[in-house]
């Protein structure tokens, strides 16, 4: 595939056991150019033994431990410092934040990389190197989030709003819950008084519409549910000049008068109508046997469809519905819905009502009550009716007229939530103090910076040939596997080799794959 070469001769460490000893010692191999061989030569230096509890290289002979050999991994802070660098998310920090950017950019690169426990950075910050430059552990992450102010936040989404010209944006809105506190509301933290904390976060994000890289985003009380709702976060995001933003609503936004008022009001949207609604059965009717059509097959974000997209009209209002189709979704769908049937049965004969259940009672049952006691018959005709619409998804848009984006549109969703998914969880809590609004809306801002990573990853990966067939998580492993050694004696450090792959990934990044320049 490549040949890269970025120094006069190659390095490796390998590793050796002592049979007799049992001792595990460590050996600098280097291949160097003999001109009068006209080949290339090995030449192995000892640099030590293993320690076998911290698995360190100790130089033989008594050295100083300032002696010792160091092995680090460079690659997710060279990778990902490139990238911050490129979409100008570090130039936006060290704007905003000038005393502490490297540190809030270390804890990105930290969560980017895959981690999910922001209060575990100390091994993690030993073995890479980060733009920080040293270790980092649980109390001075907690320091960094009090030190997030909203004027320091003012100041960056300012800052990085100026860093798109888009004139369309979109809005999602999602909600995750933490696992702090599944049962109460309120907890007690080791010997502090009660604190009430609100274990479900509403968040409405904005992204770009032209590289769906995440640009700003408002903590709510509760998203939004109306246009009034709508109105006010318009209000809190005019001063960043948002000119057009499609605002896509999720089922329980889905009712008459809700959309009726966004055509009053002239606002962009994509709506989620859910199978139940009528406008949505009537444009499956319409399509239903005709969409299991290969011509209607298509893959979108990695998932097989069959779609059709044909423009209707909303009370006279010109709007364009994409109707997509999966079989697997009906089966898995049509299954879970059977079970739920059965548990649902079984509560209503032993007469054990739950409140979550109680429409799914009223519709799928017919309850009689008599002198020799309760007659419960499944409602045939409602279960015939779910299992037409099962593995449909029905979208709404006055403005989007691709079933491919409006569908990828409506999927970042569930891609957000899970990024944010769990952020007061059982291990920050106490350490990283997120039981203090002021902390946990630091940690919230750290997750987002991690979000604008992961998306700008993402999407390069998706319009690049060569990273076809990864993952992002293949990335972050191939990232982490670059490493550099620094060697008593020697002034210049080594590093490993590139294989094929991190050449692959670097080149489709346009990132210049020379180390040394880390």
């Amino acid at each position: 595939m490549y040949n890269i070469c970025f120094y006069t001769y190659v390095s490796s460490i390998v590793y050796l056991k002592n049979k007799s000893t049992g001792k595990v010692y460590a050996y600098l191999n280097e291949s160097v150019w003999d001109s009068e061989l006209k080949k290339c030569v090995c030449k192995r230096k000892c640099l030590g033994h293993v320690d076998p509890k911290t698995g360190d290289i100790v130089p033989n002979r008594g050295q100083k431990d300032k002696d010792y050999a160091t092995v680090k991994s460079i690659g997710i802070s060279f990778f990902l410092g490139r990238v911050a660098e490129r979409i100008g998310l570090r130039d936006a920090l060290k704007q905003a934040f000038p005393d502490d950017w490297k540190l809030i950019l270390s804890c990105a690169f930290y969560l980017s990389s895959g981690n999910t426990y922001l209060g575990r950075t100390k091994y993690w910050s030993m073995d890479n190197d980060t733009p920080y430059g040293k270790m980092f552990n649980a109390p001075v992450v907690a320091e960094l989030l009090q030190k997030i102010d909203q004027n320091a936040l003012f100041s960056f989404f300012r800052e990085w709003r100026d860093k798109f010209d888009d004139s369309e944006f979109y809005m999602i809105n999602t909600s995750s819950v933490s696992s702090h506190d599944e049962r109460v509301k309120t907890i007690r933290f080791n010997d502090l008084p009660i604190v009430m904390v609100d274990p479900k976060t509403e968040m409405s994000i904005i992204f770009s519409s032209k590289t769906d890289i995440p640009v700003s985003y408002n903590i709510n009380t509760k998203n939004p549910k109306d246009l009034a709702a709508i109105r006010k976060l318009e209000t809190a995001n005019r001063w960043l000049e948002y000119n057009r933003v499609v605002y896509v609503m999720d089922r329980d936004y889905c009712n008459d008068p809700n959309i009726d008022d966004l055509f009053r009001a002239n606002h962009k949207f994509l709506l989620r109508a859910p199978p139940e609604f009528t406008f949505a059965r009537d444009s499956i009717s319409r399509v239903k046997d005709r969409i299991m059509d290969l011509n209607n097959y298509m893959m979108i974000s990695g998932d097989p469809f069959f779609v059709m997209s044909f423009m209707n009209y909303w009370k006279g209002r010109k709007c364009y519905v994409h109707i997509y189709f999966s079989t697997d979704d009906a089966e898995n769908e049509f299954s879970l819905f059977l079970s739920l049937l059965e548990e649902c049965h079984n509560e209503l004969r032993n007469n054990i009502f739950v409140e979550e259940h109680k429409e799914f009672y009223e519709k799928y049952f017919i309850v009689n009550e008599t002198s020799s006691g309760r007659t419960v018959e499944k409602n045939g005709e409602s279960i015939m009716r779910y299992n037409d619409v099962a593995g449909f998804l029905v979208l709404i848009s006055n403005t989007i007229k691709s079933p491919v984006k409006a569908l990828e549109y409506y999927l970042r969703k569930d891609h957000v939530q899970s990024n944010f998914e769990d952020l007061r969880n059982e291990k920050d809590r106490g350490c990283l103090k997120l039981y203090l609004d002021a902390n946990y809306e630091g940690r919230l801002f750290i997750q987002f910076l991690s979000l604008i990573l992961v998306s700008e990853i993402r999407g390069m990966m998706k319009s690049n040939a060569l990273l076809k067939g990864l993952r992002y998580s293949d990335v972050m492993h191939e990232m982490g596997n670059i490493r550099k050694i620094s060697i008593p004696g020697f002034k210049t450090p080594f590093y490993t080799n590139l294989n094929n792959i991190q050449a692959e990934i670097m080149k489709a990044f346009g990132i210049d794959p020379d180390l040394s320049k880390h």
